[in-house]
């Protein structure tokens, strides 16, 4: 995961909409790993999506955790033939041909979310990482599944309206790697600074995230290991 660029939520495009299978594939034949994002249904299992809700990508008001995976199968995606898919449904579809990175979305019940993705991982045996923003789901990681990769996910956290200052404070330092004890870091690029980025080396392999252009990409690579990218072709 720290040779090749890894395409955020899949290599998408028009017309290949992120974090379906149609993304993965065009990732798998690139040869890139895959960052993608789970979600929890509402019969506790996990789904690949990034939002809470449908509105973004499909148009529709339902939030993902009221609908079960069977549901979200019926659901297109940006009017193509694509759907949310199911994580088992996703590794299966992978199975091993490029590493994957999953992250598990930040939400109660936190760690269903945990235990949810680590019942789909237990048969998978190609090389993947799961991630995320909440280091309790991390920390359910390294105590219940230590064989699996965890990284730690941070930045700006500007997205994140649920949070006091002072705790938005601690997740952007990442004060809270004591608990969740991550294999490696994930930070935002933009909120990247020289020291920063040297600080969370002496420790962690550091993957700086999302880039969209070259110039970024090799501005990235003098601070971090490696990227996740979308929106241009980083061999180009």
């Amino acid at each position: 995961m720290l040779t090749r660029p890894v395409a955020h939520r899949g290599l998408h495009s028009e017309g290949v909409p992120e974090n379906t299978l149609a993304a993965f594939a065009a990732a798998v034949e690139a040869g890139h790993p895959i960052e993608l994002d789970v979600q929890l249904t509402a019969d506790n299992q996990m789904v690949v999506h990034h939002d809470t809700d449908l509105r973004r990508l499909s148009g529709r008001t339902e939030k993902v955790r009221d609908l079960t995976v069977q549901q979200l199968r019926e659901v297109r995606i940006d009017g193509t033939d694509q759907h949310p898919p199911g994580l088992l449904e996703t590794l299966e579809f992978i199975d091993g041909r490029v590493p994957v990175l999953l992250e598990i979305k930040a939400g109660d019940p936190r760690y269903l979310r945990a235990s949810a993705t680590a019942a789909a991982l237990r048969d998978y045996s190609g090389p993947l990482a799961i991630q995320s923003f909440d280091p309790f789901i991390v920390a359910w990681f390294n105590r219940n599944a230590p064989e699996v990769l965890r990284g730690q996910l941070a930045g700006s956290m500007a997205d994140v309206q649920t949070v006091r200052w002072g705790t938005r404070w601690l997740l952007q330092n990442l004060a809270f790697t004591a608990v969740s004890r991550p294999d490696y870091v994930g930070y935002e690029f933009g909120f990247t600074t020289t020291p920063r980025a040297w600080l969370i080396r002496k420790k962690w392999p550091l993957l700086l995230w999302t880039i969209t252009s070259r110039k970024d990409m090799n501005r990235a690579l003098t601070l971090g290991d490696n990227v996740i990218f979308e929106g241009f072709d980083p061999s180009g």
